[in-house]
């Protein structure tokens, strides 16, 4: 692989996050558009047959896509071995949904969703057609193909549901949608790909892939129940209205590390794979992601912390006041979750699924007796046992990833550096102007305003002058940066502030 590895994969998420973009975008509207046309109680069934579907799509590819993108050495056996896997397990997954939806209607008491649930499991079978094909185009980079195909599936599927809507088709226009979506992308991902389709008979193949991907899914479940674990056990305890304080903080501060994080995640797995022999070079790729990420998410998510009061009260309104401790706590953990996720694809990419598994294993009990001790002291005491196990999960992976990638835990706490002081220095400052602000009674809008200039002066600042430079040092490294027009003379600007030769065009490391 040309250039450095962050370069590629920072070039190869720009299509990733676009296609992210733009799908939020139509989502936006569409949404708008069905809810006129549609009833919000089929907008409930879709919901709860995806809540249902969910538990199978942990396990529905038993991880085949993450194996055959992981594997150093990939044959046309694992190809058609990947292929012929997935297509059966997905086939089974939809026929257990197809014979067991009926048992869902009564739990939720809704005698309608059985057909629903039975039509949408066909997604299980579909997507298994294309998996191979999928995780073949991800391993060879090939995110702008990707990208495209997902752009066009969503105006395809959606499309095709709003005529469908338009014309009283109720529930059935939005599982149209959906499952046309998912067949538009697989016969795209198929015709991109063009997968080997002759069955192998061998049972290795077969092994090498299943005995990966099955750890991974097992995985995914485990992070699955660490993330849910303080939502469900706050609706068991506290009631519905306490877990809408909750869920709405959380919803508030998860939301910007997931636009940060999502897109870039695909990218990494194969990234990292491509690499995963060369011990050298995967560490100063993470070091450069690190410095990035903390870089931009710590001053962001403390910064969301300082100014929580302002942001429940412009966003959710005065009725939310409940929300604003948690948010200031659960802030914190939203970053850390971010930056333990990329560890953890990390940890996946070189095959230290054992550790990945211990980690987690030991988050989740951790967890559970966090909620235990610290539940009594209400949301807060929930929002800190987030915390604390979103934090302790970060410092263990960063123990390990130190051992795998032969690395000096100073190199990783200079990495961290600029994020943590820039993320102490948001939170002081924009905690500061709401003290301020509340006892000289100035209106939360205009709070809020001056909170996002404040951070963006500290976000600018932390890049600029925290260890001379070393945030903007690595982005400039890693990433084409414009050199013409008005970009270009902030560039060049921005190089003679830290002390690089204004000359050298941006480029790849």
């Amino acid at each position: 692989m040309s250039g450095s590895l962050t370069s590629t994969t920072l070039r190869a998420a720009k299509w990733t996050y676009l296609s992210t973009a733009i799908t939020a975008g139509l989502q936006i509207i569409v949404t708008a558009v069905l809810a006129r046309l549609l009833t919000p109680d089929a907008f409930g069934l879709v919901a709860m047959s995806s809540l249902v579907l969910r538990f199978g799509q942990y396990f529905a590819q038993m991880g085949v896509g993450q194996a055959i993108v992981q594997r150093a050495e990939l044959n046309d056996d694992h190809a058609s071995a990947g292929f012929w896997a997935s297509v059966m397990i997905g086939g089974v997954f939809s026929g257990a949904a197809w014979l067991l939806s009926p048992l869902a209607a009564p739990a939720f008491d809704a005698p309608r969703l059985a057909p629903v649930l039975q039509v949408m499991g066909l997604a299980f079978f579909i997507t298994g057609t294309s998996t191979t094909s999928f995780a073949l185009l991800r391993r060879a980079m090939r995110f702008r193909a990707i990208a495209v195909t997902e752009i066009v599936a969503y105006v395809i599927g959606y499309g095709g549901a709003l005529v469908l809507a338009a014309h009283g088709a109720g529930v059935w226009a939005l599982v149209f949608a959906g499952l046309c979506r998912t067949t538009v992308s697989s016969i795209s991902y198929n015709v991109l790909a063009r997968p080997i389709l002759v069955p192998v008979t061998r049972w290795q193949p077969y092994r090498e892939l299943l005995g990966f991907g099955t750890t991974v899914s097992f995985i995914s479940f485990l992070e699955f129940l660490n993330s849910n674990l303080d939502t469900m056990v706050v609706g068991r305890l506290a009631g519905a209205t306490q877990l809408g304080f909750y869920n709405r903080a959380l919803s508030l501060t998860g939301l910007p590390m997931q636009y940060m994080s999502t897109s870039l995640s695909r990218v990494l797995l194969p990234s990292f794979s491509r690499v995963q022999e060369d011990t050298a070079r995967a560490r100063r790729a993470y070091v450069s992601l690190i410095t990035i990420f903390a870089g931009i998410g710590l001053p962001i998510g403390f910064g969301m912390s300082g100014a929580s009061s302002e942001i429940v009260a412009v966003l959710l309104g005065d009725q939310w006041t409940e929300s604003v401790p948690v948010m200031r706590v659960v802030a914190v953990a939203s970053v850390a979750a971010m930056l333990s996720h990329f560890g953890g694809i990390l940890l996946e990419a070189t095959a230290h699924l054992r550790e990945k598994v211990v980690l987690r294993v030991a988050q989740l009990l951790g967890f559970i007796v966090l909620l235990l001790v610290l539940g009594r002291f209400g949301l807060t005491g929930y929002a800190l046992a987030f915390a604390i196990s979103e934090s302790g999960q970060l410092i263990a992976q960063s123990a390990v990833l130190c051992r795998v990638l032969s690395m000096r835990v100073s190199d990783l706490v200079w990495a961290y550096a600029p994020g943590l002081t820039g993320g102490a220095a948001a939170a002081a400052m924009l905690y500061a102007e709401s003290v301020a602000a509340e006892s000289l009674s100035v209106p939360d809008g205009i709070v809020l305003m001056s909170q996002i200039a404040t951070g963006a002066v500290v976000l600018i600042s932390t890049a600029l002058f925290v260890r001379r430079g070393q945030l903007y040092r690595v982005v400039r490294e890693r990433a084409r940066l414009p050199v013409r027009g008005w970009a270009g003379s902030l560039v060049r600007t921005a190089d003679r502030v830290v002390g690089l030769d204004t000359n050298v065009e941006s480029q790849v490391a």
